[in-house]
């Protein structure tokens, strides 16, 4: 048996400390790194398929983010994390945590919980 010294078992709780807090600011990095959208280019005659494609995959038809809800149809300026904003119009969501949005020439998916603000849009 190896004798323990009070001092051992102090650096052993520091050591300890240092390694949590190093692995919880690398995981905090690796989340902000690898939470983003995906933005598929189409061409104006592809808009009917591509929409068909995502009220598959993102078939429920509301929003809800802070304490507001956001039906599909609904324009919507997004602003993720990463100070990216985006426009356009709701598609729908999925159980996986993601939103669609159609702009006028890309479908992009959005992680819900890489957005940091959403507004409405009003249409003229």
């Amino acid at each position: 048996m190896i004798p323990l010294t009070q001092n051992d078992i102090i650096f052993a709780i520091i050591g300890a400390a240092l390694i949590f807090v190093v692995l919880k600011f690398l995981i905090t990095i690796a989340r902000i790194l690898i939470t983003s959208s995906s933005e598929i280019q189409f061409a104006p005659d592809q808009l009917g398929e591509m929409l068909e494609n995502c009220y598959r995959t993102f078939p429920i038809e509301k929003l809800d983010f802070n304490g507001e809800t956001y039906r599909r149809g609904t324009t919507l300026r997004i602003t993720t994390n990463r100070n990216r904003t985006i426009e356009g119009q709701l598609v729908g969501t999925n159980q996986s945590e993601m939103l669609c949005l159609v702009t006028d020439h890309s479908v992009i998916a959005q992680e819900i919980g890489a957005i940091q603000e959403i507004k409405p849009i009003q249409q003229p």
